[in-house]
């Protein structure tokens, strides 16, 4: 103990540059990892505390975004149906995919969007579609869709139904048209063939499917 209050004194009445060097050579490397393990430590609660579930989950598939700010499609109905501070919608309108693996005129087929999709699909993570006829036709063949009836409330089928929005495969309502609806026009363009009817389904395993169809009804009004 002794010792340890003479070195002390001693670093306390060394010169200015020896104080340094002895901070240097004692105590420098430990802040430095300290600080680092603290900053980590501060990134990771951070990232928890303000990483935001997804609420809902919508493919756009052969779009573009017309305006910057797309967050303000979806902004009116996030602030009436979900927590906001807690969860968010995630419009993905990445994916471009041709029905046609031939076609070359707009678009090239995209095998790595397919699968993304396709897994999304088998999970259960996506809960809105919207392309294309020529798209959905393509996935209607893989039973990616549920009916319809099974997902929208009577109210909402027979409106769209008297609206003769309701897309029919196989003698089953798959899709419902929407390229006219006044947000979808505002926001995106549609990159697909020239005049083709752009549709939305349900996907097959969403557990979403009520705010989905809350979601299509916002879009329709």
């Amino acid at each position: 103990m002794d010792e340890f209050k003479e070195a002390r004194e001693s670093i306390r009445n060394a010169p200015f540059e020896k104080k340094v060097q002895y901070f240097r050579d004692y105590y420098l490397m430990p802040l430095i990892v300290t600080l680092f393990f603290v900053g980590l430590g501060g990134a990771f609660i951070y990232n928890y505390f303000s990483q935001k579930e997804t609420a809902l989950y919508i493919a756009m598939v052969n779009f573009n975004s017309i305006r910057d700010s797309v967050k303000e499609m979806t902004q009116p109905f996030a602030e009436e149906h979900i927590n906001t501070r807690r969860q968010q919608i995630y419009l993905d309108y990445s994916s471009f995919i041709s029905a046609d693996e031939n076609e070359v005129n707009f678009l090239k087929y995209g095998y790595e969007d397919e699968q993304r999709l396709f897994s999304m699909v088998m999970t259960g993570e996506m809960d809105l579609f919207i392309s294309g006829e020529d798209v959905v036709d393509r996935y209607c063949q893989q039973e990616w869709f549920e009916p319809l009836d099974q997902v929208l409330s009577s109210e909402d089928f027979s409106r769209y139904s008297e609206e003769k929005r309701i897309l029919y495969r196989n003698e089953k309502p798959v899709a419902v048209r929407v390229d006219d609806a006044a947000l979808l026009k505002e926001y995106f363009f549609y990159n697909g063939r020239q005049g083709e009817t752009v549709y939305a389904a349900f996907p097959t395993n969403s557990i979403r499917r009520p705010l989905a169809a809350e979601f299509l009804a916002y879009l329709l009004k």
